[in-house]
Formats: structure tokens, sequence, C-alpha cells
């Protein structure tokens, strides 16, 4: 009883700063501190069902992080740290840390894996994935309505504005607001959805999908490794249902954020992700832009995490999608073997 009292207390003091700050800062669900997975395997197991075009569903698989298939090193990870470390030098950013995994093998890597930042908008995946738990049970509740009322407009807060948001006075069903949620990180849909929550289901989100997150100056602050949960999940379909991760991962995948991983592959390739933003454009204090995601290579799929700490948001941008074409390339390179 007494810890549900703490996670409810830490979850309105959080809406209250959404009312003041912005809502990418939202979402004080908990302070989670998950023990993060990384212990070696002997054995790689892996069981997957097949027939989905977002999902794979798995049963386990695990390698010690650089590793590939027989203990392989992944080939690129120096390629991507001298790059990084180039632009830290030069100082076109301040911090960068980067989380690759083949989703095939379960090989991955992290670079600078143990620095936290602050996950903003991309804690909207969550808001999506309580819903989508949600609407397991009781699918027509994807259809219920909300209407906003305008008194706040949380998306005038957003450094990168989104290209469409709801309109006041108007009812939006959940579905269309999960729309303009993950496509367009509309803060204002995101606020309908969130409020309607319950602090338990948020909660059991973040401890299904082994997201570590701690509470700092009303943000969710993580590292590369403990947000890959989401997308770990989602791929593999072990939180959600085959049907509601399927349609989580189509909705990511019609994210309109073209500065990022995306302009790094090659066009008309799927990539379903979330980008995230906090602080850009202050000068006070360095912003940040990070953005996560799966990319489809046609030969196997794999997940790309990049947070970004700068002064530069259009100079992280390129960063981002400099790692994405990088390891696209090096993934073409090795699967066309």
């Amino acid at each position: 009883m007494k810890t549900s009292c703490v996670r409810y207390c830490k979850l309105k003091l959080a809406l209250v700063c959404l009312t003041v700050v912005s809502l990418s800062v939202m979402a004080g669900w908990g302070a989670h501190d998950l023990f993060h997975r990384y212990y070696d395997r002997s054995a790689n197991r892996k069981i997957i069902l097949k027939g989905f075009r977002f999902t794979s569903p798995l049963l386990d698989v695990e390698l010690p992080e650089g590793m590939k298939d027989r203990y392989a090193p992944i080939p690129f990870k120096k390629k991507i740290e001298e790059y990084i470390q180039a632009q830290v030098k030069a100082g076109t950013v301040r911090n960068v840390s980067v989380y690759y995994r083949d989703l095939g093998d379960g090989s991955w890597f992290g670079i600078n894996e143990t620095r936290e930042f602050n996950a903003a908008s991309m804690m909207k995946v969550s808001v999506m994935v309580a819903w989508l738990k949600r609407a397991e049970k009781n699918p027509q509740l994807l259809g219920q309505k909300f209407v906003y009322d305008g008194k706040i407009n949380y998306a005038s807060m957003q450094s990168i504005k989104p290209l469409k948001t709801i309109v006041a006075g108007k009812p939006y069903t959940v579905d269309e607001l999960l729309h303009y949620m993950l496509n367009y990180s509309d803060n204002n849909a995101t606020y309908l959805l969130f409020n309607d929550l319950q602090p338990d289901e948020l909660n059991s989100v973040l401890d299904g999908m082994d997201i570590s997150n701690h509470m700092y100056d009303g943000g969710n602050y993580l590292t590369v490794h403990g947000y890959s949960g989401f997308f770990r999940i989602l791929y593999n379909a072990s939180f959600l249902n085959h049907e509601m991760s399927e349609k989580a991962l189509q909705l990511l995948s019609l994210q309109d954020f073209p500065q990022g991983i995306v302009a790094g592959v090659p066009k008309g390739t799927v990539v379903a992700a979330k980008f995230g933003e906090y602080e850009l454009g202050s000068q006070n204090v360095d912003g940040q832009l990070h953005e996560f995601g799966i990319i489809y290579h046609p030969k196997g799929a794999y997940i790309l995490g990049i947070m970004t700490e700068g002064r530069d948001a259009a100079r992280q941008a390129e960063v981002i999608r400099t790692v994405s074409s990088i390891i696209y390339a090096e993934v073409d390179a090795v699967t066309s073997r």
C-alpha cells in the first residue's frame, strides 16, 4: 500500500508539472530501478513465430555485449565509436550514446551506454502500450472519444512543433489520438490519453517491458540500454499480444521525423521509431535530441537507439542520421557476403 501511494503521488506531481512546464517531461510514474540483464548465457537459444509484418515473437535469445553468433565481435562498433569521438572532439555534440541490436541473432553493442538522458517524448511509447493493453481485453475502447478543451496548448511548448495537432472542441477516438501522439508527437493528444490512465497501468508497462528509469527534476532519465526494452519486447510480442504489438509498431512506422534515422537509410525502408527532444534551443543548458527505433532491413531487422546532447539541434540530428547511415551500410555489407 505504501509503495503504491508513493508511485501515485509521483504520478500526480508529474502531471502537475505538465501544466507548468511541458508534457515532454511527463510521466513520473514511479522511480523504477530495475536490474539490467547484463549477464552472460552460455547458450544462444532462439524460438521464433513467423507470419507477422512488424513483429517476430521470440521466446529467448541473449549474447554477451558486442558479440555475434559463436562469439565473433560485431565488426562495425569501432567505426561508430571513432565517428562519435570525432564529433565530440569537434564540438558538434557534447555527448552521444548508441544502442544497436541485431533482432535476428540477438547480438548487440552499446556506446556510452551508462549515461542517462531525459527520454522526453520517447516516453509516449509507454502511454500507447498502456492503451493497447487495455484494448486487448476490450478492443472497443479504441473507439472511445475524448475532447480537448484547448485551455492549455501543450504543443506550443515543444521545440520541434508537431506538423498536425488536435483541435479544441472536436471529439477524437483513442485510435485517432494515438495517431496524433505517435505520428506527430502531439502533446495535446498525449495529455488526453495520459490523463485517463491509472498509475498501476503505467507502472505495469514499465515493469513488464523491462524499462529502467529514474525521476529527476520532473523528467524520466534513462540510458539507451534502459530504454531498449520498449522495442525489443514490442518486436518479440511478449508483453502485448501479436495483434496489438503489430498495431503499435505500425503506428510507430508512420512517425513524422524525416531529419533522423529514416534519413540515413534507403528511401522506402520501413522504420518504426520515436524521437524525443528536451530543452532544444536553450541558451543556458545543453539540449537533448534522441531517436529509437527498428529498421526493417530487407535481410534482417535491427534496433538502433541514439541519444545526443549539445547546443545545436541541426547538428545533433545530423549525428543521428549519420550513425543510422553508417550502420545500415555496414549491416548491408555483412548480410550481402
